[in-house]
């Protein structure tokens, strides 16, 4: 093989098309959780979905693991981030969800984008690296996109479920900020076994205490689907829940495929299909169509987002380690 050769260039190409369609069919996979989480969000409490959820997804993330290199991939250096980093991300998915089953599906997924613009800010406080005026531009640029969405003008007041959507946003920059001290003595799937273990043992005990809260009928839905005691799911619901399981671990899978065939800096301007993906979903099963302030906030937010990706690419630092902007597993 030889400088220029066309051969190379070919197969270079051939890797990097592969991991954007990687990428792009993992985002697909994961937005149809936000789906059934929505769906059944009117009946069961979610941290019993979490629980049921990470049930079934045990045997995949060990699969996984298999796949990517055997135990030895699984080997946990420092077990207290782990554990930390667990407990943010189990925080992030549960607010995340919380969001979604109480305020329009295309606003609650435009708002978590704004997690790579707060992640950038985190980077500069917390672990004193370097941020330049126009990345710090971006971010407050981009955080004027959230606030577009929020629309906290005349007199009306920010939304419960676009706030949570925010909260989860920060919850799970933090998460990523201890992603980015695990990834230089750990492997990816080792962070995603730890904390699905996490998910599976913090609901449960959760879950076990909060069956005495007793939820108004006109209770907010994000505080319903936080108090309600859990019941005994239908089948089909039980299906459901499973079937989050296996979406978790193939989207998990295509995306570390999508990041391992092609750049960063190529394959994750992808991840914002998500968005398309939510506007879809909300609109097809909801009927809920973003109104003219969504619309430019998730312009501004979108741009704002890729402008700090290209500049992290410029300054050969990946925004995430490689990894993906938005939870998963």
């Amino acid at each position: 093989m030889t400088v220029g050769d066309p051969a190379a260039g070919a197969a270079g190409t051939d890797r990097t098309g592969r991991g954007i369609l990687l990428l792009v069919g993992g985002i697909f996979i994961f937005s149809i959780q936000d789906v059934i989480v929505r769906t059944v969000s009117g009946t069961y409490p979610v941290l019993e979905f979490v629980f049921i959820r990470s049930v079934f997804s045990v045997l995949p993330v060990l699969a996984l693991a298999v796949i990517d290199g055997g135990l030895p991939a699984l080997r946990v250096r420092r077990p207290w981030l782990h554990l930390l980093r667990g407990i943010l991300m189990l925080a992030a998915y549960t607010t995340y969800f919380l969001a979604v089953a109480s305020a329009p599906l295309a606003t609650v997924v435009a708002i978590f984008f704004s997690a790579p613009l707060i992640l950038t800010a985190f980077s500069a406080l917390i672990l004193r690296e370097s941020v330049g005026i126009r990345r710090w531009a971006a971010v407050l640029v981009g955080f004027g996109g959230v606030l577009l969405i929020l629309q906290p003008a005349n007199g009306i007041a920010f939304a419960p479920g676009a706030l949570i959507a925010v909260v989860s946003a920060v919850f799970y920059a933090l998460s990523m900020i201890i992603a980015r001290r695990l990834g230089k003595v750990d492997s990816g799937v080792s962070m995603v076994t730890t904390q699905t273990m996490v998910y599976l043992l913090l609901s449960g005990l959760a879950g076990l205490t909060m069956q005495g809260f007793e939820v108004a009928p006109d209770a907010y839905p994000a505080i319903a689907f936080l108090l309600r005691p859990w019941v005994m799911p239908t089948m089909f619901d039980l299906g459901l829940m499973a079937a989050c399981g296996l979406i978790a671990a193939a989207g998990f899978f295509g995306l570390t495929q999508a990041y391992r065939l092609a750049p960063t800096s190529v394959v994750a301007p992808f991840e914002y299909t998500g968005m398309i993906w939510g506007i879809v979903w909300g609109f097809t099963f909801w009927q809920e169509v973003p109104g003219v302030p969504t619309w430019a906030g998730i312009a501004v937010i979108v741009g704002a987002g890729l402008y700090v990706l290209r500049r992290e690419a410029v300054r050969g630092r990946p925004l995430v380690s490689g990894r993906q902007l938005r939870p998963r597993m």
